[in-house]
């Protein structure tokens, strides 16, 4: 990943924060590796244990948000909940997968579309 990527992607995981803390989620991790992925933000949303996709744009690029997340990328970051959950003794608790799109409209403006249960583990 070039410099200027992981920039954008810094960037967008600190909007993703500030924005899940004002709604009133609690980040509990940030950046977690397994073997084989990454979840960008973990947090808890009342009961739910969400883990967070965080896609930063700098211009609304064409197509959804959730269509640039592959089945690969879902399932490395389900394999990484699963990490996570393991790691960590989590047990009977309920999970969600969440992806948060942040990007800029050509007057500068920022939007950011949160996708609640973006998709499922299987």
């Amino acid at each position: 990943m070039s410099n200027d990527s992981y920039q954008i992607g810094h960037q967008g995981e600190l909007i993703a924060e500030q924005y899940l803390t004002q709604k009133g989620f609690k980040i509990v991790s940030k950046n977690f590796h397994s073997q084989q992925g990454e979840i960008d933000l973990i947090a808890k949303d009342g009961d739910f244990l969400v883990f967070v996709e965080v896609k930063n744009y700098s211009f609304r690029s064409l197509g959804s948000p959730l269509g640039a997340i592959r089945k690969s990328k879902k399932e490395s970051i389900i394999h990484a909940a699963q990490t996570y959950l393991y790691k960590n003794g989590i047990k009977n608790t309920n999970c969600r997968f969440d992806v948060i799109s942040i990007y800029r409209k050509y007057n500068g403006q920022t939007v950011i579309d949160h996708i609640k249960d973006a998709f499922y583990a299987r």
